[in-house]
């Protein structure tokens, strides 16, 4: 029987479950991190960005965790951490298919959209392989000496005075929660094999069979994601006002995938003007209906997958997950040429609608982290940032309101700042996938995202930036009436694209400090 008190419980050791438990301890909170599988496991969310860099870092030095920081940034991981992979992200590339014809590059560029996040390696961003990253992130909870319980389903929760209580049991097998996908066999850092072993949440199986779990804490953080605990436990329904992004997924991890690169220049295009290596990148193969991410790995593996509009490609479950595969290749026949000689290495994906909102995300002494309120879609690669903001956001309230009656209303004041950065996000993505069929006006939309996320970067570089404001601006009136105007536009064709394109331009100018929407630039964007 395992029987604890915790100031916060955390639910789900995902890398911010795990993240938020090591930030708790540093700011003299006892947490109890648990979680319903275990690790290594196969998760996406895998491509950082800047922003998402930047607040890492930040959240590493301020709260005494020197060995978080190298994790922000791709030439200090790779020396910190060689057995922990990542891949080099150099910026965000974009490539615009016609379904059913062949890739041609032009020579205006006006078919690919590339944007640099960083001037070279040593200051690059990375790509997370989520099943290393996230398990070194448990590890360093359980060297931390924060008690970690994997394979534990809680089924009961109560209140308990002012707090909970929540009651469960913990497996003693994997084999009983399911088990889960791994590129790489469970391993345990040498300078914590030790520790490890002597914590009760990693005794050996037969010493922990059918155990029953009850814990009591005042407060709960909620890192469950689409496990959606709090929103099962308490009733919390999906938000009234929706989302509009509609979109679903299949994917996996895959050998042997060609660089984009040599396909483009085999067809007459050439890199020599690109900012960055196109491959050194969140790859976007953009194409009316859809698109697809390919993030490329230091040990060879590519994750890869489509994100389709449901209404252009419904989900049929009698076709098998890899022959929907292969007739979407078959429609983009140079995206085809380089998955010619790939093999899926951990099982097929294949989901309905993706999207979630609930209507809460915080209440007296609950919260719920960004990637377990909402969920929109993988474009831009903006869910890691966004709930990094969220970490960092509920850092600085429980810091200053711990235990304080002010807690309540600034708890309330996170919630109501989720739903704001939910709804800009919402309308950058579906703004997005309206403007796939015509890619110039799909660029023009994507810059309310990039002018934002530059702004924030260097805000937060000079020193300038507000701990706890709202991600990307999302709460700047004037910003956001224009995105809400944007994506009305876009949907509806009301303007031709140079209408459009001079409308954001104008909109975006106040945050624009790189040139975007500049002609002159043909759609390559270089690190300034």
């Amino acid at each position: 029987m395992i029987e604890l008190d915790a100031d916060i419980v955390v639910m789900g050791a995902g890398f911010s479950g795990s993240l938020i438990a090591l930030l708790l301890k540093q700011i003299g909170l006892k947490p109890v991190l648990i979680d319903r599988g275990s690790h290594p496991r196969f998760a996406i969310g895998e491509s950082s960005t800047p922003l998402a860099n930047l607040i890492l870092e930040d959240l590493a030095h301020r709260y005494d965790l020197p060995r978080l920081a190298p994790l922000a940034n791709y030439a200090q991981w790779k020396q910190a951490y060689p057995d922990i992979v990542c891949g080099l992200k150099r910026g965000f590339s974009y490539f615009h298919h016609t379904l059913g014809d062949d890739f041609r590059p032009r020579t205006d560029r006006a078919n690919e959209l590339l944007v640099a996040a960083s001037r070279s390696h040593a200051d690059a961003d990375t790509h997370w392989l989520r099943s290393d990253f996230d398990q070194f992130l448990a590890n360093e909870v359980v060297a931390a000496g924060i008690p970690y319980f994997d394979n534990t389903n809680i089924n009961t929760l109560l209140p308990h005075g002012d707090g909970w209580e929540m009651r469960g049991h913990r497996a003693s097998s994997i084999d009983q929660i399911g088990e889960p996908s791994a590129v790489r066999p469970r391993t345990v850092l040498p300078n914590q094999e030790s520790g490890a072993s002597r914590h009760p949440a990693h005794r050996d199986r037969a010493d922990v069979s059918n155990e029953s779990f009850t814990a009591r804490a005042a407060f709960l953080v909620d890192a469950s994601g689409e496990g959606g605990f709090l929103a099962k436990q308490l009733g919390i329904g999906p938000h009234p006002d929706g989302l509009q992004t509609r979109s679903r997924a299949l994917f996996s991890h895959f050998t042997n995938v060609l660089p984009w690169s040599d396909l483009y220049s085999a067809r007459g295009g050439s890199v020599n003007e690109h900012p960055y290596p196109c491959d050194d990148a969140a790859l976007h193969h953009v194409f009316d209906g859809g698109w697809m991410w390919v993030l490329r790995f230091d040990n060879g593996v590519t994750s890869a997958g489509f994100s389709l509009d449901p209404d252009r490609f419904p989900l049929d479950r009698s076709v098998a997950p890899e022959d929907e595969w292969a007739a979407l290749l078959l429609r983009l026949p140079a995206v085809s040429a380089q998955f010619a000689h790939t093999m899926p290495i951990v099982p097929w994906r294949q989901t309905g609608r993706m999207q979630r909102r609930l209507e809460r995300s915080a209440g007296p002494n609950w919260v719920m982290l960004p990637n377990t309120a909402t969920f929109l879609d993988p474009l831009h690669s903006t869910g890691n940032a966004f709930t990094l903001v969220g970490i960092e956001r509920l850092l600085l309230i429980l810091e200053c309101c711990w235990g304080r009656t002010e807690l309540a209303g600034e708890l309330k004041r996170y919630d109501s700042l989720v739903q704001t950065e939910t709804e800009f996000l919402d309308r950058i993505v579906s703004g997005s996938f309206a403007g796939f069929p015509d890619f110039e006006r799909m660029i023009a939309l994507s810059m309310f995202y990039f002018s934002a996320a530059v702004w924030s970067e260097e805000e937060r570089r000079a020193g300038r930036a507000t701990r706890g404001s709202a991600f990307l601006s999302a709460d700047h009136p004037e910003l956001s009436a224009a995105l809400v105007e944007a994506t009305r536009d876009i949907q509806e064709h009301s303007l031709t694209t140079a209408q459009f394109t001079d409308r954001i331009r104008t909109a975006i100018a106040p945050f624009n400090r790189i040139g975007l929407c500049d002609p002159a630039k043909r759609n390559l964007y270089r690190y300034e």
